[in-house]
């Protein structure tokens, strides 16, 4: 805790410090200093979060690298077990972790309780069970007689970097193969929701997580996650973030030859049918365009209409989208919390004051949400969700990653123009198809240049799966066998066969 001076008076604040996680204990950054947690949803300051720096990260790493060779060779079924512990111990205490991150990113809290944290312990547990099916290759030759097989080796020590969108979501999903296949980890979460990935190495060392396994260094981009990103001891590093920062990411590991994932931006488009299940679609669209405030890289945030139902599509979207609770995320009523910050609220205005100077209608939204003066959340980071038509669909409205409850809506006439304004963003991380015609679903979603399609649904997530993008959207795939091919190295060993 840190003392505070208001006047003549002397008071405690309660304001916690949230430290690093190195060698299986917290200890505070050298320099001492923090940086502001703000909860969103609030305007309130509700920690103050560790800025670390490259001396920092070099004592995280370092630990990290002298606990490496006990863990690689821990057997699997032993990791397994601790990550089944961790699922467990997850599962138990879901109200805590879902309270603290809604209060980190202001999602409403019935979103945090059946969406973030069920799927950390999903995480958890579908790679416990992963390691221990886990397969190579044997593979005989005759002449010369010998034999070849393959052994699957952890890489070392791995950079985890996770955005602030879906904390602990992201981590695990990291953190889970990372661990099984026998490698250490230090973790950077964002500086805006930094508190699951401490509550996480609680859990861990709980399980039975030997001290130096799992690390945590926070503080910002520039400076602690630039410095796990070229430490020479790094051998992995996967990120999900901001395509920018990915292009540095990239280039940094490019220069040390470390294994590299990038989970990058995406500008998706729903696009939609006249054949369509008309009401499923709407409902769908709704969510896919609005869950998590449109704070999902898998939002679509463009939707494309075949024109013979674009009217209607409109007036029933903008009808639905209107109807979405925007309030205090600890009301269950709310539908709709905050997004992360002042500076992302500003930059969503900044695109709805485009769209409405260069042609575009504002069908709802297009402004704060009304929050009561004096309540709670007055002070809060709420924009309303916004529907917009009348753009093209090459406006920058409609090209670039507003990353916010920001919806374009276009017609489109032919299937081939529908897959040609889908594909002419930079982006390609997903899209969703909207008809009742398969044939249709089948090809368009061959010809989309993205990672992950879904034809009449969104977001149905198969932890099996590859998950990843292609052009601007990143590097790699992770996801089931995607992950352990990423988090280990494959080396062969040929043996003789002669008498």
């Amino acid at each position: 805790y840190q003392r505070r001076v208001h006047g003549d008076c002397h008071e405690m604040s309660l304001i916690p410090e949230l430290h690093n996680f190195i060698g299986g204990a917290f200890v505070p950054p050298r320099s001492n200093l923090y940086l502001d947690n703000i909860n969103p949803a609030t305007g309130d300051v509700i920690s103050r979060v560790a800025r670390s720096a490259a001396s920092d990260v070099d004592d995280a790493v370092q630990a990290a690298r002298r606990a490496f060779p006990a863990w690689r060779n821990t057997a699997p079924a032993a990791r397994a077990h601790i990550l089944e512990t961790a699922a467990s111990l997850i599962q138990s205490r879901l109200a805590e972790l879902a309270l603290a991150e809604s209060n980190d990113t202001g999602k409403p809290l019935q979103l945090s309780s059946s969406l973030d944290i069920p799927r950390a312990v999903a995480n958890l547990r579908f790679f416990a069970g992963a390691i221990l099916h886990s397969q190579s290759g044997t593979y005989e030759m005759i002449d010369p007689p010998s034999i070849n097989f393959s052994l699957r080796q952890p890489v070392g020590v791995a950079a985890l970097i996770v955005p602030w969108n879906l904390p602990l979501y992201q981590l695990t999903w990291k953190v889970a193969p990372a661990l099984a296949c026998g490698n250490t980890v230090v973790c950077k979460p964002s500086e805006l929701t930094p508190t699951t990935a401490n509550m996480l190495a609680d859990i861990l060392r709980e399980a039975g997580l030997p001290a130096g396994v799992y690390n945590v260094v926070h503080g910002l981009g520039p400076e602690a996650g630039q410095a796990l990103t070229e430490h020479r001891l790094v051998r992995l590093v996967s990120f999900t973030g901001g395509t920018a920062t990915g292009v540095r990411v990239g280039r940094t590991c490019a220069d040390t030859f470390k294994k590299t994932s990038l989970e990058l931006g995406g500008k998706n488009s729903a696009i939609v049918f006249a054949d369509c299940d008309f009401e499923k679609t709407i409902e769908q669209c709704s969510r896919s365009g609005f869950l998590n405030s449109g704070q999902v890289c898998l939002c679509c945030s463009r939707i494309l209409v075949q024109r013979p139902l674009f009217e209607r599509f409109l007036q029933a979207y903008v009808a639905k989208v209107g109807s979405i609770v925007v309030g205090d995320p600890l009301d269950s009523n709310t539908q709709m919390g905050s997004v992360i910050s002042a500076d992302h609220l500003k930059k969503i205005e900044s695109y709805i004051e485009r769209a409405r100077a260069e042609g575009g209608t504002v069908h709802c939204g297009g402004g704060r949400a009304p929050i009561p003066a004096g309540s709670r959340c007055s002070r809060g980071y709420f924009i309303q969700p916004t529907v917009v038509s009348g753009l093209a669909p090459s406006h920058s409205c409609s090209m670039e990653e507003v990353f916010g409850p920001f919806v374009t809506v276009h017609p489109f006439d032919t299937e081939e123009e529908a897959i040609e304004m889908a594909n002419m963003v930079q982006y390609g991380l997903c899209a969703s198809v909207w008809t009742n015609n398969m044939k249709v679903g089948h090809r368009v979603a061959r010809a989309l240049d993205v990672g992950s399609v879904w034809v009449n649904c969104w977001l149905r997530r198969d932890l099996r799966v590859p998950f990843g993008g292609q052009k601007d959207s990143g590097l790699g795939r992770e996801g089931g066998e995607f992950s352990i091919d990423f988090f280990t190295e494959l080396k062969n060993v040929c043996i003789a066969l002669e008498p």
